[in-house]
């Protein structure tokens, strides 16, 4: 049985009971829990250029039995009001579907299950008109994009049909009255270390050096079944499940369109990008994984040709004893004998290798390394400097703009 076949079987019975038009070609996927601003994302994927493909825009509004009495009134009127507002402003072209789930099981309750739950009903709908190559993409209730994000998308698609997936632009709004400037100064930070993160791993040679942002991304129906869905994950289900699909190959970098997300604090997850500004708008500052880290992670990769070659040993390589012993308990040297012989080229041992060590454990030894005086996080400033990739500034902002512009030189990258 294929994979689409073995995801459709999984799933319960529809949640949307109106068949989709048969041109259906794109389901944008929304999770909303507390989300004052939903008509105004959504308003911003109404305005947006038409694609040659119908729409359908999917609002899961949900709450968690723990929710508060508040809470759970605040998200019964936005689900009242939501449910007005689609009927009023759905068309021929684009439909919008907002899908109620309150109370729900404290065990799973949280974003990532909202955002599976939502995704799961947007591959049914693709599958139902027998669309498979569907897009699905992945947005917030507080967030914008520019008006060629349809067009953009779909033409990115078509260009490369052999894409899986592709992280889309993105760009927090640094500036404006809208927020305070502690705000603004935070999300400049917050930024920042996202792009260096992902920056410092591009200089590793890796292959899953992606942003991995949930209102930024979009994927093919049939490689998220692949994937076996949506993460439900109470936080950071997006990097869970964007690594899971970089893993399949041929994903990209869209840059010819952006999505704008909040920059506002929030507590609704543990981590990300709502506690992070919180916590640097009241610092300051924001500190980073140590750019000596990732030279010291990078021995490893850099050595992969003498491993797969079977002419130099683990312990050769001059790691840390931090890093070594976690290769260990990893039981590297089982891993590597298993990928030889089971790839008989190096470039397939490569692919292989990089899967097996791939984002998951790149992070898990940077916190690691960070726990030691020599690997200890650093200021973010300094540490974007040794990139040397942009001119060294000591304004985050001016750091901020060049990374953008360096980030984004290539429409379709790799």
């Amino acid at each position: 049985m294929r994979a689409v076949e073995k995801y459709l079987n999984k799933l319960s019975e529809p949640l949307i009971p109106h068949k989709p038009s048969p041109n259906l070609g794109f389901v944008v996927t929304i999770p909303a829990f507390n989300e004052a601003e939903t008509i105004k994302s959504i308003d911003s994927l109404l305005k947006c250029n038409s694609p040659e493909a119908d729409i359908e825009i999917l609002i899961n509004v949900n709450f968690s039995e723990l929710a508060t009495e508040n809470e759970k009134k605040f998200n019964e009127h936005v689900f009242r009001i939501l449910q007005q507002y689609a009927k009023d402003k759905s068309t021929k072209k684009i439909k919008i579907h907002i899908l109620y789930f309150p109370n729900q099981n404290k065990k799973v309750a949280g974003v990532g299950w909202a955002r599976k739950q939502v995704m799961d009903e947007a591959f049914r709908r693709l599958l139902t008109v027998n669309n498979e190559n569907g897009i699905i993409t992945g947005f917030d209730a507080d967030s914008d994009c520019q008006d060629n994000y349809f067009t953009e998308i779909e033409n990115f698609f078509k260009k490369k049909p052999k894409a899986t997936a592709c992280s889309i632009r993105f760009e927090h709004p640094i500036s404006g009255t809208k927020y305070s400037e502690e705000i603004y100064q935070a999300i400049i930070l917050y930024e920042l270390h996202l792009r260096y993160f992902i920056n410092a791993q591009k200089k590793m040679n890796v292959s899953f050096a992606y942003q991995t942002v949930g209102s930024s991304f979009a994927v093919r129906a049939h490689n998220y079944a692949q994937v076996n869905g949506m993460s439900p994950k109470k936080a950071g289900e997006d990097f869970y499940f964007l690594q899971k699909v970089i893993a399949l190959g041929h994903f990209y970098n869209l840059n010819s369109t952006c999505v704008y997300p909040s920059p506002r604090i929030s507590n609704r997850v543990g981590f990300g990008t709502g506690p992070s500004v919180g916590e640097i708008s009241k610092t300051g500052t924001k500190l980073t994984y140590n750019y000596h880290s990732f030279i010291e992670i990078k021995k490893l990769y850099d050595a992969l040709p003498q491993i797969y070659e079977q002419t130099i040993r683990i312990e050769e390589l001059k790691l840390t004893d931090l890093f070594l012993n976690y290769l260990h308990q990893q039981k590297i040297e089982f891993v590597v004998q298993n990928l030889i012989k089971n790839n008989k080229s190096f470039e397939r041992f490569k692919a292989s290798f990089m899967q097996w060590f791939g984002a998951f454990q790149v992070l898990k030894v940077l916190n690691i390394l960070a726990t030691s005086e020599t690997f200890k996080n650093k200021d973010l400033i300094s540490e974007v400097h040794k990139l040397e990739l942009v001119e060294a500034s000591n304004n985050p902002k001016v750091l901020l703009e060049a990374l953008r512009v360096l980030d984004t030189k290539n429409y379709f990258s790799r």
